[in-house]
């Protein structure tokens, strides 16, 4: 029997047009229109004993922990929900505003971070609004496989080199010469469910798959497919079911499967994906089990990580790609980035490699189930070894959580190559991947094992 209240919550976000979009490289960057709305969605967990955590997610590309510290801060003046107990997630839409400036290669960010503060404080009142809502409340769990959507977007060539997926659209790409992937997918949607007196009232869904479906040739601001399987699960479940998307490991997996390109991007391909999910979140809704939920914990470790080390001459051809572009305006492009933005981060990382990062790693136990926050584009080998190695009866592990700091691509993955094992693209030595999931192991450790 669960002992636990529950909040719930959802607050519009969506700006005026003109701030600009984040996750593709530009020629302009400011939106110019709304295709469908921008959320902040809160659930609040309070167990008997008065312990209290939370999840918000915003439909935004990702935060930083500038980001993170702005929004806990909002939500210490306006909650009692200690701040330090909430997960904040970015769903990782492309089509969101920046709320940084960190992928605006060659924009003033200046005029536009008032306005990009201004959504993240409302987007932290979702989690006042929730705790307002608390009420007695059951928990379930329920999975269901979708196969049909996500492709590691790494390609092995059958001369051994890597292509990413997304070069299916340019010309000359032969599909003949693809071999296999290099890695896998996690083909599971979970879905912890919010039951109140009239039935579910509230899911959380995780499934891992990159939200960048909408990508450079858009210019309206989109929740992109997520937003999509929101409204497509509220339709089958009833007005007012909240759906709360949380976004599973998926640093190599996206939605291109190159052997169709007819299936490619657009409004129409966010539709049916997200319906194709929220039929799956659907089935695993009916499907669930009653989950024993009595007690609301957190655990939260930092894990050192030693910074990529940028050798000198890497360093003075950077400045020298920084140099020749002097008064030259770089053409946008649709997928990646120039190199002269890699020069220029490659740069900043050098003024910093010799002291290393520490990050924040989370884990919430909600009764028998674990919430695992980790705070960056982590590779899907990962949310399939966290949830092997869990102690927990069921874990749903979430990337970009509480932070932003690049890729996290598996030590197997750097010799092979390609887009997330870039120098810029991944800014931490081999290893840094796995010292992030070993330290989530000894948080759940800590809250199932130690603390039972």
């Amino acid at each position: 029997m669960s002992e636990l209240r529950v909040g719930l919550a959802a607050v519009d976000i969506t700006p005026p047009p003109g701030l600009p979009l984040m996750g593709n490289f530009r020629d302009d960057y400011l939106a110019r229109g709304v295709h469908d709305p921008l959320t902040a969605k809160a659930i609040v967990f309070e167990d008997s004993q008065g312990v209290k955590a939370a999840v918000l997610a915003l439909d935004v590309c990702m935060l930083d922990r500038c980001n993170v510290a702005l929004i806990r801060e909002a939500i210490g003046r306006s909650a009692s929900v200690p701040p330090e107990n909430v997960l904040v997630h970015a769903t990782h839409t492309h089509s969101a505003p920046a709320p940084h400036d960190r992928f605006l290669f060659g924009l003033d960010y200046r005029p536009y971070r008032a306005a990009a503060e201004a959504m993240l404080v409302r987007a932290a009142s979702a989690v006042a609004i929730a705790e307002q809502d608390l009420s007695q409340a059951q928990l379930g769990i329920g999975y269901a496989r979708e196969e049909r959507l996500s492709f590691n977007r790494r390609l092995r060539r059958r001369d051994g080199t890597t292509q990413m997926n997304w070069e299916a659209f340019v010309p000359g790409f032969d599909p003949d010469q693809v071999e296999a992937a290099w890695g896998p997918t996690d083909p599971q949607l979970t879905c912890l469910v919010v039951e109140r007196a009239e039935g579910p009232a509230a899911a959380i869904v995780n499934f891992g798959l990159h939200p960048a479906i909408l990508a450079g040739d858009n210019w309206l601001y989109s929740a992109d497919y997520p937003g999509q399987l929101a409204a497509a699960l509220t339709r089958i479940q009833g007005d007012g079911f909240l759906t709360v998307f949380l976004n599973g490991c998926c640093g190599n997996v996206n939605h291109v499967d190159y052997r169709n390109l007819q299936q490619g991007r657009g409004y129409g391909m966010i539709e049916r994906v997200g319906y194709m999910l929220a039929a799956t979140a659907a089935r695993a809704i009916r499907t669930r089990q009653p989950l024993a939920a009595d007690r609301v914990a957190v655990a939260k470790d930092v894990a050192v990580l030693e910074r990529m080390k940028i050798p000198p001459e890497e360093r003075d051809r950077c400045r020298r790609i920084l140099d020749d572009l002097q008064g030259q305006t770089l053409r946008g492009q649709v997928d990646g980035l120039p190199e002269a933005f890699f020069a220029g981060l490659r740069l900043e990382m050098h003024a910093v490699q010799d002291e290393p990062d520490r990050v924040e790693v989370m884990a919430i136990r909600v009764g028998d189930a674990a919430l695992v926050g980790l705070p960056g584009e982590i590779f899907c080998e990962f949310g399939l070894d966290l949830k092997q190695r869990s102690p927990a009866g069921q874990t749903l592990v979430v990337e970009l959580a509480n932070d932003a700091i690049g890729y996290l691509p598996t030590r197997e993955s750097f010799p092979q190559g390609g887009y997330e094992v870039t120098v810029g693209s991944t800014l931490y030595e081999p290893g840094a991947g796995e010292r992030l999931a070993d330290t989530a192991v000894s948080q759940l450790q800590r809250l199932f094992v130690e603390s039972s």
